[in-house]
């Protein structure tokens, strides 16, 4: 989840140091050896927090020379919410070096950062302010009392009237020899943070070319999860799949608006977006976060007092839209989200926690992808406080973090799917098996049999169907009851079981009728087969409850006959009349062989 920074201001003066005049040692000395890396500037920035005394850049180099600024020794970066303008002023000293010197002192790359003024060589940086949510950023470049040069570069301002294209605010500026001060205005409704960066032209291009790989591989992979999971979300039809690639959306537009790639991309002309794009995709993220918690837990099994309240929880959500959009003070609505985001952290990982010791296994991975989300943040949060080094990785950890946590949710969405996927393939094959004999019931009967039924006509193969009936079976359940009946029921399923072939297939037919199906199998076989499990049933039986015997009928393809030479012609018969019978019919002969073994006196095989 998201932190941002809003600590008090009274922090200021505990990594301000005391005003004084400016000496010459306070100037940044700028040669053409120095500042070529990309250098964070702050503790050498001298800093005024005004109301409304400090009002142009005029009055500004005023109070800095008359030691109204305070040196920003300890490098603060953020001065939370405030309504105060900051003021920083970059006092920059550049030696004298004439065109012959710089020659012969130079390299390639070093003398493309001068340019001739006069015979003498001027030092050409980049400024870069490494924050894209700041609203009026000014810069102000004075030589002697003369403004030289003014910058407009904040998100209230059409990007393209910016001298320099890059996605932060950024300022190139060619420093002539002596003393220039670089004045700074900021104003800003959101968190004010000022990671001021000093570079030359070739470490700038680096840094962009950095955050592109960074980025491109940031998007890239989140486009990637949400599209796994929309597909996922096809293909299962559960809503937790669907609420996660919103929850990814949310996050990423909001990611991409506050970075400044939107802004910077494509609605730059359109200042009044940017800022109120913001707290919009803010609360969408927060609503979207909040949704995918509810479902994706499913409190509505492991928290039911909570998925009962979750209507209280949307209205809340809309209810914070109506006042942002009626109160219309985007101060306020940044500043309400963000201490709901940071509640929010907390409350998604206590229901995590509740959850999964109510027994959701999927909040061992929703626990700590949070944490990780939240840790990240929370190092981007202290970086932004300056309770821990500031550093480009750590005010980054925000992404880093949350790329973690829709990872780790992404793996336990796959891990949903695996399990899904395994309850359904049970949920399928329970549905095919009798639950008390773990044969086939008669539903499985035509996805397996029709198969190989339709393949042995094709092939003329043999095939034999044996149907088998308990004698007296009703007196059982009559004289011991019916678990009594169940487990001879359970005895005669494993005794036939044991002694058919792995490629014969045996269904309970019905209450007490069995029924096998016999692939590459002619009357004389199923017959023999059939006498065996017969006398098998019998005596397995006799030890048990009660001795049980069977009726037995047989149909065949390839009917038994005395003579070899009677068999051969029924077989070349059988063979013209393969494709005239069918299945159905095959099955109905040996219910009729079966009804002649009940007539003959029970416990007997009869072949139709």
């Amino acid at each position: 989840m998201l932190f941002i920074s809003w600590h008090s201001v009274a922090q200021e003066n505990s990594s301000v140091s005391a005003s004084h005049p400016v000496s010459k040692n306070d100037t940044l000395p700028l040669t053409s050896t120095s500042y070529t890396d990309r250098t964070l500037l702050n503790n050498r920035l001298f800093l005024y927090q005004s109301g409304n005394e400090i009002t142009s850049a005029a009055q500004a180099v005023t109070a800095f020379k008359q030691g109204k600024f305070s040196q920003n020794t300890a490098g603060q970066v953020s001065f939370g919410f405030t309504n105060a303008v900051l003021w920083a002023v970059l006092p920059v000293n550049v030696n004298t070096v004439s065109n012959s010197q710089i020659g012969a002192s130079l390299g390639t790359s070093q003398a493309a950062d001068t340019q001739n003024i006069d015979n003498k060589t001027s030092l050409k940086r980049v400024i870069e302010i490494d924050n894209a949510w700041l609203d009026k950023i000014d810069v102000f470049f004075i030589k002697g009392n003369e403004i030289v040069r003014r910058e407009a570069l904040g998100d209230t301002e059409h990007i393209e009237r910016r001298g320099y294209n890059a996605r932060m605010p950024t300022v190139s500026y060619a420093f002539s020899p002596g003393e220039t001060l670089v004045v700074f205005r900021f104003v800003s409704q959101d968190p004010m943070t000022i990671p001021v960066y000093l570079s030359n032209e070739q470490a700038k291009k680096t840094v962009m070319l950095e955050n592109a790989y960074f980025y491109g591989f940031l998007y890239g992979a989140l486009l990637i999860l949400l599209v796994y999971n929309l597909v996922l979300f096809v293909y299962l039809r559960e809503r937790k799949y669907l609420l996660y690639s919103c929850y990814l959306f949310a996050f990423t537009a909001f990611n991409f608006t506050y970075t400044g790639h939107g802004y910077w991309w494509f609605w730059g002309a359109y200042p009044s977006v940017q800022q109120w794009l913001m707290p919009a995709l803010m609360l969408c993220y927060i609503t979207a976060g909040v949704t995918f918690t509810i479902e994706f837990l499913n409190t509505k099994k492991y928290l039911p007092s909570l998925f009962a309240k979750r209507k209280l929880i949307y209205s809340g959500l809309l209810l914070l839209a109506l006042i942002m959009l009626i109160y219309g003070n985007q101060r306020f609505a940044i500043l309400a989200q963000l201490v709901i985001l940071t509640s929010l952290s907390l409350w998604m990982l206590l229901i995590g926690i509740l959850c999964y010791r109510n027994g959701n296994t999927l909040a061992k991975f929703f626990v700590p992808a949070i944490l990780l989300g939240t840790g990240g943040a929370t190092v981007s949060s202290l970086a932004t406080w300056g309770v821990v080094p500031y550093s480009q990785w750590a005010f980054r950890g925000i992404e880093l973090g949350m790329f973690l946590e829709m990872s780790l949710l992404s793996v336990s969405l796959g891990f949903n799917f695996k399990e899904v996927y395994k309850a359904r393939l049970s949920a399928e094959f329970t549905s095919r098996v009798d639950p008390l004999t773990n044969l086939y019931n008669r539903r499985a009967f035509s996805q397996l049999v029709y198969p190989l039924w339709e393949l042995g006509v094709r092939k003329k193969q043999k095939l034999a169907v044996v149907l088998i009936d308990l004698d007296w079976f009703k007196q059982i359940n009559d004289a011991f009851g019916h678990d009594a009946g169940d487990r001879v029921l359970e005895l005669v399923a494993k005794t036939i079981k044991e002694r058919v072939r792995s490629s014969d297939l045996v269904f309970r037919w019905g209450g007490e009728e069995f029924l096998l199906f016999l692939p590459d199998t002619n009357l004389e076989e199923a017959k023999t087969l059939a006498e065996t499990l017969r006398i098998a049933v019998e005596k397995e039986t006799s030890q048990g409850i009660a001795k049980v015997t069977m009726s037995i009928g047989i149909a065949s393809l390839a009917p038994y006959h005395q003579t070899a030479a009677e068999n051969e012609e029924s077989n070349l018969k059988s063979a013209d009349k393969t494709n005239e019978i069918s299945l159905h019919e095959l099955i109905k002969s040996a219910d009729n062989a079966l009804y002649q073994a009940k007539q003959n006196g029970r416990n007997c095989v009869v072949a139709a």
